[in-house]
């Protein structure tokens, strides 16, 4: 009974659109044990990344204060980790566990987070995100659950614009929904049927090297730190021993330190070619309108998509029937 309370409590909470109003806000931090005296604490906008406001730890706390015309999304950077959470008129409590309280819109975000947290899967969780967004459309939460929204959904062009119309005014300016827009324009200018677009590492080396030059091409966006990608090398390792004199590999190691990358690659076995760029290089998954990794592609002779986002045994079979 008490589980369904707080399920029923939960629900209420999501539904309810929660009211705002302009005004002075106190953000006040505890600090975990690995945080030292002096540390600085960031306030930071969840859209952008800007930083909103900034203070010193003291006897374990930290207090940022500021006004807003309006709730948003922001994140608390401390000691190395991230806390999500609302930023409104008032003052907003934060545990040493992370955890936002004391505000309306941090208890109606903790009651979504709790609903994610017991979702079954990821169509539970778009569900989620989209009755987020609908309820609190105009409060700091709906830019951030319309966001999610999005990324949980190949939406094209088209209809990223059908739902910036019946969106709030401003959503259409925000920095990840326009990053949302641009990478479902790159899914559909490199679309399966479309030329693959060539792009180079800071080494000079360039995807067009190994893709286009008269045999099928095996392209592998990965990272060091993503555990599937880590699961997807054997399945690649297996076809590069079975094709390797009669079609090319090349990885794309993104977002992820060189040396941490070199690592992978020694631990992993990895004997096929694999371009570099570092923590910051975006331009290959940018370029492709990749959002998760790992990302697997292959290219024809000529230089056309033939598949994308293949993984396991999927991956094998398309492989195997082109190279019949």
């Amino acid at each position: 009974m008490k589980k369904l309370f707080y399920a029923l409590a939960a629900a209420l909470l999501l539904l309810a659109s929660c009211t705002e109003s302009g005004g002075k806000y106190k953000v006040v931090v505890t600090v975990a044990g690995d945080v030292a005296e002096g540390d600085t604490v960031l306030l930071t906008s969840y859209d952008s990344g800007d930083t909103v406001a900034s203070a010193v730890v003291s006897n374990r706390a930290a207090v940022l204060e500021g006004s807003t015309a309006e709730s948003f999304m922001a994140r608390l950077l401390v000691g190395g980790k991230r806390v999500g959470f609302v930023v409104e008129p008032g003052e907003i409590s934060i545990t040493s566990e992370g955890v936002a309280g004391g505000s309306p819109l941090n208890d109606c975000l903790n009651a979504i987070e709790a609903r994610l947290d017991s979702a079954g899967d990821e169509q539970q969780e778009m569900a989620i995100f989209r009755e987020a967004y609908e309820a609190n459309r105009d409060n700091g939460i709906g830019p951030w659950a319309f966001n999610y929204y999005l990324m949980y959904n190949q939406f094209t062009v088209a209809q990223i614009d059908s739902l910036l119309a019946a969106a709030p005014k401003g959503y259409d300016k925000l920095v990840r929904v326009q990053k949302a827009r641009q990478a479902a324009k790159q899914l559909e200018v490199t679309a399966v049927g479309q030329k693959f677009a060539d792009f180079a590492a800071p080494d000079g080396q360039k995807l067009s090297d190994y893709a286009g030059r008269g045999k099928y091409t095996l392209v592998d966006f990965w990272s060091s730190w993503c555990g599937p990608c880590r699961r997807e090398i054997p399945n690649i390792k297996a076809l590069y021993d079975k094709y390797k004199d009669k079609m090319n590999f090349v990885g794309i190691a993104v977002w992820d330190d060189p040396a941490d990358t070199k690592q992978a690659i020694q631990q992993l076995g990895i004997v096929w070619q694999v371009l570099e760029g570092g923590k910051n290089w975006k331009e290959p998954t940018d370029l492709y309108g990749i959002s998760g990794i790992p990302h697997i592609m292959l290219i024809d002779p000529e230089g056309v998509i033939v598949a994308r986002g293949l993984e396991g045994e999927a991956m094998k079979k398309a492989v195997d029937d082109v190279m019949k």
